[in-house]
């Protein structure tokens, strides 16, 4: 089957097939499995992680024996299939945030630095202003977060800064 490997490999070594040079149909011959990528022939995703050796290998450029190549906690199956994100970059928005801090516990984009579109960048929100990154103006007073921060300098999380009476956007 010119795969790479001799019939008596496959018959008493890898138990692959010898007329079929790809066992596994993962898109990657028998041959490159057992001597390049050290892969299973005999399962088209080795490490389990949803996408195909053959995929990780041709497509995505990711470790077909790794189910999380940027090691940020989310597979790459589930980055390709899922998310829509890297699955070679942690932070695929590069906002700080790696990817799964932004799908398992901010909720907020991992393709977009800046979820609310605010002008703060999810990361200035989470770890620093304390504001919400999925909410523009998180104190409901008018201004975006980032007119706050950045202008008139009154505090984001507070619709009162200076605790007069009237909210900062109406001041």
């Amino acid at each position: 089957d010119n795969d790479g490997l001799n019939d008596g490999q496959e018959i008493n070594t890898t138990t692959t097939d010898p007329n079929d040079a790809d066992s596994d149909n993962d898109g990657l011959s028998d041959g490159d499995e057992v001597n390049t990528t050290n892969t299973n022939p005999l399962d088209a995703d080795s490490d389990n992680d949803g996408l195909s050796d053959g995929d990780e290998v041709n497509t995505h450029s990711t470790d077909p024996n790794d189910a999380d190549s940027d090691n940020d906690t989310l597979s790459d199956g589930d980055e390709v299939n899922t998310h829509g994100t890297d699955p070679n970059d942690s932070d695929s928005d590069n906002d700080g945030l790696d990817d799964a801090t932004e799908v398992n516990v901010t909720n907020t984009n991992p393709n977009d630095a800046d979820s609310d579109d605010d002008g703060l960048s999810d990361e200035q929100e989470v770890n620093t202003t304390g504001t919400n990154p999925n909410d523009a103006d998180s104190d409901d007073d008018g201004l975006s977060d980032a007119i706050e921060v950045n202008v008139s300098g009154t505090d984001p999380n507070d619709a009162d800064s200076d605790d007069d009476g009237l909210s900062d956007g109406d001041e």
